[in-house]
């Protein structure tokens, strides 16, 4: 991984955490519906009693073999759809996941400020004025964070 990809990964890490979410949240919702369909019966009456020679027997009318063929075409779009998020959310996930590895391997001070220059969108001076002050009543210059921020860059990078 080069570090433009890592920073790359860090800058969308809140937007594909969010994406995941949601996708997982979409592929769950799919899996319901496809056993649902599964679960519908469409069973076949025959007909007893005085006039049961006036009906043919054992007949699939219009209406049944046209609810099999529905719930056929339905399963087999879910079934699409389940494999496409299925294959998204891998995606997301393997971003995800290694952004979270990496930064498990920083320090409580470097991960505190790399997420909030990269994911957050702050800036250095903003970071050495109030995050640094809430963090260790302390305040930094902008190019003592950028230098903090670099040297975790290569940190993660070396991980």
């Amino acid at each position: 991984m080069t570090k433009s990809e890592l920073i790359e990964l860090l800058k969308s890490y809140k937007e594909n955490k969010a994406k995941l979410n949601i996708r997982l949240k979409e592929l769950k919702l799919a899996r319901i519906k496809l056993k649902s369909l599964e679960e519908i019966d469409v069973s076949l009456s025959v007909a007893y009693g005085l006039n049961q020679d006036i009906h043919s027997k054992n007949k699939i009318s219009d209406k049944v073999g046209r609810q099999v063929e529905e719930n056929d075409s339905k399963r087999r779009e879910l079934e699409e759809e389940i494999k496409e998020l299925e294959k998204t959310v891998r995606e997301l996930r393997d971003k995800v996941e290694s952004v979270d590895d990496r930064l498990i391997g920083l320090k409580y001070k470097e991960r505190e400020i790399l997420t909030a220059y990269y994911v957050e969108g702050r800036t250095a001076e903003d970071i050495g004025n109030k995050l640094y002050f809430q963090l260790f009543n302390q305040t930094r210059s902008d190019r003592h964070i950028q230098r903090i921020i670099e040297k975790a860059t290569n940190k993660m990078l070396n991980l």
